[in-house]
């Protein structure tokens, strides 16, 4: 743990008397992956609505081939939440983390599929013959569906697995995660956004339309220099073809059942703002009864080109309420945002006043230690969210 103190008097009493509240987080991509990992330390009643729209990397291969949604986010939540204190998880872990070479034909890559799907791999020597059986259908189904030109250099073996379990799954996302979340014994849940194929595009203040995803974070191209004024979702990840998807029922569920709802750091658009673009969802959160917290970055994200945290915050809540009724309480959708004391200092007196009238609190703790800086103490922002429960 990186800070020995609690962040005020009362948070460890207050975390002791709430010691499984069930949180909801919206989010995607790797922001999160440390701070999950953190907070399955104090709290195994949390569940990760994770987006579906990734289109880079080798995610965007099997999305292109086999028409699905989007599965190395999941992955990446399922590998943070595992309870490698397991010797069996830990190795299936590290079998998930595997990746093909970076360079090499299409033959030798082949091979070495087939390698790994057969029963005398090493990588499956700490596995149980359940584990390994589980595996190594998921690799051989994929060795033998693939077309011969698939590109499998730098795939990832845990997306492959993924990809494997949600089309013998009749492409059940949910079915693949629980199948994988049961083989990592992970510490919460995680519930993809949607199971539909679909892409997000973004409009920027020069004219300019974006459709995917890896185009809008400034990982894979070069970072946008337009401000993002609206972003919807698309069919085609090749021109923009506006799609309406209903918000599944295990995610209304969740969120009917939440104590906390939070909407953490991360990209701003293609990790928080994507999850709120289903429609249903505005309504299910203003109905929970939790407590609904904005946590925003502390670092720059390429995806908030000229936009300020007061910008972040009426953004958000300009999608959270976009198809709800004029009378609902916009505190309904957004009561408290929790700021590190390092960025109070972006939002001004005014802004302040404007957020209480709305109903929205704003609460101001030291949530960034000397060895997380400049982000946040995964232990920290775990316990101040548990303390707001």
């Amino acid at each position: 743990m990186a800070y020995s103190q609690p962040l005020n008097s009362n948070l460890n009493e207050r975390v002791a008397q709430h010691k499984q509240p069930s949180l909801v987080f919206f989010s995607g991509g790797s922001a999160l992956s440390g701070f999950s990992k953190a907070l399955k330390l104090y709290n195994q009643n949390h569940n990760h609505i994770i987006t579906t729209l990734d289109s880079g990397g080798c995610t965007a291969k099997l999305r292109h081939c086999f028409l699905m949604p989007a599965i190395g986010d999941i992955r990446n939540r399922l590998l943070a939440l595992a309870d490698d204190s397991k010797a069996d998880v830990a190795a299936i872990t590290r079998i998930m983390g595997l990746r093909f070479a970076k360079q090499g034909s299409a033959a030798t890559l082949r091979q070495s599929l087939f390698a790994f799907s057969h029963s005398d791999h090493p990588m499956y020597a700490q596995l149980s013959p359940t584990q390994q059986q589980t595996i190594q259908n998921c690799l051989s189904y994929f060795a033998n569906i693939i077309p011969a030109d698939f590109d499998l250099r730098n795939t990832s073996i845990g997306n492959v697995c993924l990809a494997a379990a949600y089309l013998i799954n009749n492409r059940s996302l949910s079915a693949a995660i629980d199948i994988f979340s049961h083989l990592l014994s992970i510490k919460g849940q995680i519930v993809p956004m949607s199971d539909s194929y679909c892409h997000l595009a973004a409009h920027l203040s020069d004219g300019q339309t974006i459709v995917g995803q890896h185009n809008l974070t400034g990982k894979e191209v070069s970072p946008i220099r337009s401000k993002i004024t609206k972003v919807e979702l698309s069919s085609s990840s090749e021109y923009l073809s506006p799609i309406q998807i209903k918000t599944p029922k295990n995610v209304l569920n969740t969120l009917a059942q939440a104590q906390l709802i939070c909407y953490p750091p991360g990209s701003f658009y293609s990790s928080l703002i994507t999850n709120l673009l289903t429609d249903g969802i505005g309504q299910a959160i203003s109905q929970s009864q939790a407590k609904k917290v904005y946590v925003p970055n502390l670092t720059q994200d390429p995806e908030q080109f000229g936009m300020s945290l007061f910008d972040c915050i009426t953004t958000l809540l300009e999608y959270l309420t976009k198809h709800l009724d004029h009378k609902v309480s916009v505190s309904s959708v957004l009561s408290t945002i929790l700021l590190d004391k390092s960025a109070q200092h972006q939002l001004t007196p005014a802004q302040y006043q404007q957020l209480s009238k709305l109903g929205i609190a704003v609460e101001i703790l030291p949530l960034v230690s000397e060895k997380s800086a400049p982000y946040y103490d995964p232990h920290r922002l775990s316990q101040a969210l548990l303390s707001l429960c």
